[in-house]
């Protein structure tokens, strides 16, 4: 328990060191493209400081295993993080098309949107919008999902999935899921606070996003179980590439229909957990999990 506390104290404690100086310099993209996006990359930082200094202190001897960096075998990892990768859009596409049906709005046009983003951030269309989406999806699109997967293995899924989650696993799967989604839900709350994902919102935005990681926690935690730090850190990093991509695809975006962010996705993440739970009933519960920690 004092290894755990110790893990939170210090990731939440980085983390919101780092948004309150976001907050004192003029909140989220005040700082500039450069300043916002290197601000927010070093607040996803705290869970991995968390880790690395829990690990010194109580994983002596057995440090690469606490983080899940050893016990898989390589066709395993590469296996899941191609899986990890593919659910992501599943879901994503899922969602756009519950969202486009509850909501009743028409689908967005992908290209018009892009194009739009791009004129609204000031600059000049450097090509035929269709193009431009074309590149997008085609190019980067994958090269969203490799970086993101590389960053995240060093900064939030390091804590969460990688040291925190077997620390946690005598409490059974789906308890170690909620607790871990709820502490990845609050650990937002500031940048949440500052109109991160749900602007306007508030306190209600908090509250949406902790749903939203809490459901979101047992497809990460599953891929951990079977693939490890990487294929965990696949998911993620996948699921941050592709739902801003999904977005595109909407033309009215805002809450409750911002499709993987909105009801949509909340309800086609929760009809999901059922096959978690057949899945890993059928491959035996843990026991990747149980090599790793």
């Amino acid at each position: 328990m004092r290894a755990i506390l110790l893990f939170i104290l210090i990731a939440f404690g980085f983390s919101w060191a780092v948004a309150w100086q976001i907050h004192a310099t003029g909140g989220l993209g005040a700082q500039g493209p450069i300043g916002s996006t290197g601000l927010l990359a070093l607040m996803m930082i705290g869970p991995a400081v968390a880790a690395v200094v829990c690990t010194l202190a109580f994983d002596r001897g057995r440090r690469l295993q606490a983080l899940g960096l050893r016990g898989f075998k390589p066709g395993t990892v590469t296996v899941w993080t191609l899986i990890a990768w593919l659910i992501p859009i599943l879901i994503c596409t899922l969602a756009v098309a519950a969202t486009l049906v509850l909501s009743g709005q028409a689908p967005g046009d992908p290209a018009s949107v892009l194009a739009a983003q791009v004129a609204a951030s000031g600059q000049d269309l450097p090509m035929d919008a269709s193009m431009l989406l074309i590149l997008q999806l085609g190019i980067g699109l994958p090269v969203g999902i490799g970086l993101n997967t590389l960053f995240l293995m060093i900064s939030e899924e390091l804590g969460w999935r990688g040291w925190l989650q077997p620390r946690l696993a005598g409490l059974g799967f789906w308890p170690m899921c909620l607790v871990i989604g709820v502490l990845w839900g609050l650990w937002h709350g500031p940048v949440i606070l500052m109109g991160f994902n749900y602007p306007g919102l508030g306190w209600t935005g908090v509250a949406i996003m902790t749903v939203f990681t809490t459901l979101w926690t047992p497809y990460h935690a599953l891929a951990r179980e079977r693939g490890g730090l990487v294929a965990a850190a696949g998911m993620h990093g996948s699921l941050n590439a592709v739902a801003g991509v999904s977005l595109l695809f909407l033309s009215s975006p805002e809450w409750p229909w911002n499709g993987p962010l909105g009801i949509g996705g909340l309800l086609v993440l929760a009809a999901g957990l059922p096959a978690i739970a057949w899945r890993r009933g059928r491959l035996g519960a843990g026991h990747n999990e149980k090599r790793a920690a």
